[in-house]
């Protein structure tokens, strides 16, 4: 079938303190058999998308398939536990004109050859645009999207990606994998708490951002889903190409949304990374592992070449063999360990090892990739090393608050980490 490319029209949108900030971020208008409600039906659905920090209960805004007319269907109010979209969260409503089926249908249908969506927030003679698109004629069984949720680009998605990140996709996912994993720590490396927990360490061998949070992690793959990683703290879960994210798997997940409700098995079980599609589970990473040594970990050499091997841990950071230099150990390339505190407030601190002489610089840069702060190349000497980061920029201004890149670069390779500024 010719692919039909679609023109995207976004109306603008008045700005009004009370109405949120929130994204039209994909929609089907064309539902064969792609995925039915929950009463089976094959309906028309738009997702919502909510960026910001804090949770948004779109009760009691307007949906419209007729920017004429922004007062079409009002979303009840009276159902917040399902209304509600968490930080960093999607929602999807059901295009049917079928309310009497719940508060997430509404009296809304999308016009397959082309229509137009609005999300409405009306108070008093005021109406506010939350978001609006106008659309041309649209393809069955294929969604379209913003490429990067909330962003500004819209394609055609032959893979829809409803209710999860529209990064989701079959060719991002392959890039993520189950890097390393320590089943028996004792006296290893601690969580922020202070605590020897097992870990789970991931890397993105990608070339785009994926937004863990949403994603299902499990040490049985029997049960793929058997617990959900957090979408509530974005900056914590967004893993950049060539970057680490380190799950703890101590059951303690009240500690944090980087805290997993699993505990692996020292003698041996199975880890799990799984994506849920509408309703379809996809397969990210899946390992099974022997028995473990204690404060010994398994892992890739290189990261994410698929050859495991024994290794003295490296949570959060690029795997390293270890050989004698001297009378200490050293890595045999550069080694970064996880900044600490991280998320920081106003300062933190790295620590790296080298095996050599060589010189190191560092560069920092936010989210979108522009260099903040650099720091001239220094020459140092093998062995133990550590720099603080006082979340200035190059002319001593605080930056704001948002996710960093902490970027090493030496003459043996480089290495990449990020930190959450939180003020």
């Amino acid at each position: 079938m010719k692919r039909i490319l679609i023109t995207m029209m976004a109306l603008p949108v008045l700005i009004f303190a009370q109405a949120p900030t929130l994204y039209i971020n994909e929609f089907m208008a064309s539902n064969d058999a792609y995925w039915a409600d929950e009463n089976g039906d094959f309906d028309d659905w738009v997702e919502i998308y909510n960026p910001g920090t804090d949770s948004v209960d779109i009760g009691g805004l307007w949906f419209t398939d007729d920017l004429a007319d922004p007062a079409s269907h009002q979303i009840p109010d009276t159902a917040s536990a399902i209304t509600t979209i968490p930080p960093g969260g999607f929602l999807i409503l059901w295009a049917d004109k079928e309310s009497e089926q719940g508060p997430l249908h509404v009296e809304e249908k999308l016009g397959g050859s082309g229509e137009q969506i609005g999300l409405v927030y009306i108070s008093g003679a005021d109406t506010v645009f939350v978001d609006s698109l106008t659309f041309g004629e649209q393809i069955a069984d294929t969604s379209s999207g913003r490429i990067a949720d909330g962003g500004a680009v819209w394609n055609s998605f032959p893979d829809p990606t409803a209710g999860v990140s529209n990064s989701w996709t079959p060719e991002n996912l392959a890039g993520i994998v189950i890097n390393e994993f320590l089943a028996s720590n004792d006296s290893c490396c601690t969580d922020e708490n202070g605590e020897f927990d097992d870990f789970i360490e991931l890397f993105n061998t990608g070339v785009n951002t994926v937004k863990i949070g949403g994603m299902y992690i499990t040490d049985d793959l029997v049960d793929p889903t058997s617990w959900q990683i957090p979408t509530s703290n974005i900056a914590l879960t967004m893993l950049a190409p060539g970057e680490f994210l380190l799950l703890w798997a101590d059951k303690e997940s009240e500690q944090g949304v980087l805290h997993v409700e699993e505990k692996l098995g020292g003698s041996g079980e199975q880890i799990g990374l799984f994506a849920l599609f509408a309703g379809d589970t996809s397969v990210v990473d899946t390992l099974t592992f022997g028995e473990q040594t204690a404060d010994v970990s398994y892992g890739m050499i290189p990261d994410g070449s698929g050859n495991w091997d024994f290794i003295s841990p490296t949570p959060g950071s690029a795997n390293t063999e270890l050989s004698l230099i001297g009378e200490g150990v050293l890595p045999t390339k550069m080694e970064l360990h996880p900044a600490y505190p991280n998320p920081f407030n106003p300062t933190t601190t790295l620590q790296f090892d080298l095996s050599l002489k060589t010189s190191v610089g560092v560069v920092i840069t936010n989210i979108v990739g522009q260099a903040v702060r650099v720091y001239e190349a220094k020459s140092l000497e093998a062995g133990k090393h550590s720099m603080t980061f006082d979340g200035k920029d190059n002319f001593g201004q605080a930056l704001t608050s948002g996710v960093y890149f902490i970027r090493f670069i030496t003459n043996v390779g480089s290495e990449t980490q990020k930190v959450v500024l939180v003020k």
